[in-house]
């Protein structure tokens, strides 16, 4: 039975190797790089309790190099330069600098890429140059710390090249996505149109005929006359109000999603939610599909402030735009304590968000949220863009029917139902 209750555990070592694999890394080469200076004998050379010191903070540093790879990159090459002159002539003790230079080299600031790396560089050749003379010494440690930054630089263009191929892979799924959602959306209304067309439109243009037969078949009374035109006029205005409905089809579906956000909106304001005056008009450049999913994420946002934290709870909501992204961040705070609801246990998000999970990242976005204090609750949430869509200088709501009314309606008369 114990062997039975161990097994379980493989598993979850396993799956938690995989998700923190950087640190196992940093913490593997840390530990490789400790057993070779003790070998080596790195750590004791001068025989001083501060060679021993020196070599930890050559080493220890390097476990925060990805996260901050200029100050890592600075204290162990002091380290590295003050061993270097104290008498260290071990070619291992450049190995925690060469690796702090390869980090640096990956950074994005150009100071750290560049200016660090290179005074890094220059300082520990220097400082080597008396103990190991010009060519052991100096010229070696320019050769290795280039080698090391070239290295580090390689490494960081394929990094960019594979996320840029990473992102244009998303954008082609996602638009590819949207495509087949319209072509979904426009097949069915094809159908309706054709629906439209056989039965109502047809049945109305018979009645019509029939009526227009009654004008000649005998003398009508003007009475008589008056109702045969009345039921004409009516039929020919329901028979425009059918081509008028299927022409508008398109951009009437897209903006009552927005409508319907504004009023549900406008309700929550009444019932007391604190909400700006007006939705960011940058989420009018997201794609038709996406930007529903983002209208449904606002709402659920905002009806679950009201209902957690109660009337007076401020709800702000914050838009970021890069290359092609779309960041929208809402964080609500809390109202008065005296009319905050009874508060109930620490749930990991209800049914609406972990939907709502689902449906952004089908469309290659992300969905976080969680709360930052007893009355403070953020959600954010990634949305990718789709190339050729609207300036984000137009108001939202005009971009949604705009956008709508540019894609093609059916025409009854003569569209596929004829």
């Amino acid at each position: 039975m114990s062997t039975g209750r161990r097994l379980p555990m493989v598993p979850s070592i396993t799956g938690w190797v995989r998700a923190h694999w950087q640190l196992v890394v940093d913490l593997a080469t840390q530990g490789l790089l400790a057993g070779l200076f003790l070998v080596s004998g790195v750590a004791s050379t001068t025989g001083d309790p501060v060679s021993v010191a020196l070599s930890a903070a050559a080493i220890l540093p390097l476990l925060l190099r990805r996260r901050a790879p200029g100050t890592v990159l600075a204290v162990v090459a002091l380290a590295t330069s003050a061993h270097m002159l104290m008498g260290m002539s071990r070619t291992v003790g450049y190995m925690p600098a060469l690796l702090a230079v390869y980090t640096a080299a990956t950074s994005r600031t150009p100071l750290v890429r560049w200016g660090m790396s290179l005074a890094a560089a220059t300082a520990v050749a220097v400082a080597s140059l008396p103990g190991r003379g010009p060519v052991e010494g100096y010229l070696l440690a320019v050769v290795a710390f280039a080698l090391a930054w070239l290295a580090g630089a390689e490494r960081a263009h394929q990094l960019r090249r594979r996320m840029a191929l990473v992102a244009e892979r998303s954008r082609l799924r996602l638009e590819q996505r949207i495509t087949e959602e319209n072509l979904a959306s426009a097949e069915q209304r094809e159908r309706l149109a054709r629906r439209l067309h056989d039965t109502l439109a047809h049945t109305i243009t018979v009645m019509l005929v029939q009526t227009e037969a009654l004008r000649y078949t005998g003398p009508l009374e003007p009475a008589q006359r008056d109702r045969v035109d009345r039921v004409l006029d009516a039929g020919r205005a329901a028979l425009t109000e059918i081509r008028r409905t299927i022409t508008e089809l398109d951009s009437r579906a897209v903006a009552t999603a927005t409508d319907d956000l504004h009023d549900r909106l406008d309700g929550l304001r009444t019932a007391g939610l604190d909400l700006p005056a007006t939705l960011p008009t940058e989420l009018g450049e997201l794609a038709g599909p996406v930007l529903t999913v983002a209208h449904r994420l606002l709402g659920e946002v905002a009806t679950n402030a009201l209902r957690h934290d109660g009337p007076g709870t401020r709800l702000e909501i914050q838009v970021r735009r890069d290359a092609n992204r779309l960041r929208v961040t809402t964080l609500s705070i809390g109202g008065p304590p005296a009319v905050r609801p009874t508060p109930r246990p620490p749930v990991p998000g209800g049914y609406g968000l972990r939907s709502l999970r689902r449906d952004i990242e089908a469309y290659g976005g992300m969905l976080s949220y969680g709360r930052l204090a007893p009355d403070r609750w953020r959600v954010v949430a990634t949305f990718p863009l789709v190339a050729g869509q609207v300036a984000p200088s137009q108001p939202m709501r005009q971009t949604v029917r705009d956008t709508g009314r540019m894609q093609t309606g059916t025409n009854l008369e003569g569209g596929s139902g004829s």
